[in-house]
């Protein structure tokens, strides 16, 4: 629960099943169960069965996780260079990279005060083809136009989504 909760350190899977103890508990039914302690955590972890976790993510959520394995994933992302202009003016750079070989499969410029990394960033994607590839993206990116982009190119996208939701459980 805590990894789906986003917790992706020790810590915070430590932090989290402290804090979550007494609802975990009701949650598995297990009302004497104790959270490991933070040194053990990790060699649980390292013994844990992720496909069995994906399995019962996939079969609680009704859904299935995407596994393919035919191209590899690029990543798009933005970064202002600074110290490049006068006080107040923005230039920044947008670069898609592969995540495996590390090579650079695009680049745009963002340049001027009122400038916005989405923009370029939709047209990085056009102008490269990565609309019909596997892209990882910031959830600064996570907009109906950019998602349908991708989308009726053919591709995939994995955004990251940072509104905290509660769950009813």
């Amino acid at each position: 629960m805590a990894i789906l909760s986003g917790r992706s350190t020790v810590s915070g899977i430590f932090r989290y099943a402290e804090n979550h103890c007494q609802w975990l508990q009701e949650l598995t039914g297990f009302s004497e169960a104790k959270p490991a302690s933070r040194a053990q955590l990790p060699r649980l972890l390292d013994r844990l069965n992720w496909q069995m976790l994906n399995q019962w993510i996939e079969r609680f959520f009704n859904t299935q996780i995407i596994r393919t394995q035919s191209e590899e994933w690029a990543s798009i992302d933005g970064k202002v260079l600074r110290g490049t202009l006068h006080s107040g003016e923005k230039q920044a750079v947008v670069i898609a990279l592969s995540h495996e070989s590390k090579t650079v499969l695009g680049q745009c410029p963002q340049v001027g005060k009122k400038s916005s990394e989405i923009p370029v960033v939709r047209e990085l994607i056009k102008a490269t083809g990565l609309e019909s590839k596997k892209i990882t993206l910031d959830a600064h990116h996570c907009y109906p136009k950019t998602t349908g982009q991708i989308h009726q190119g053919g591709g995939q996208y994995l955004i990251q989504v940072k509104k905290k939701i509660n769950l009813p459980y």
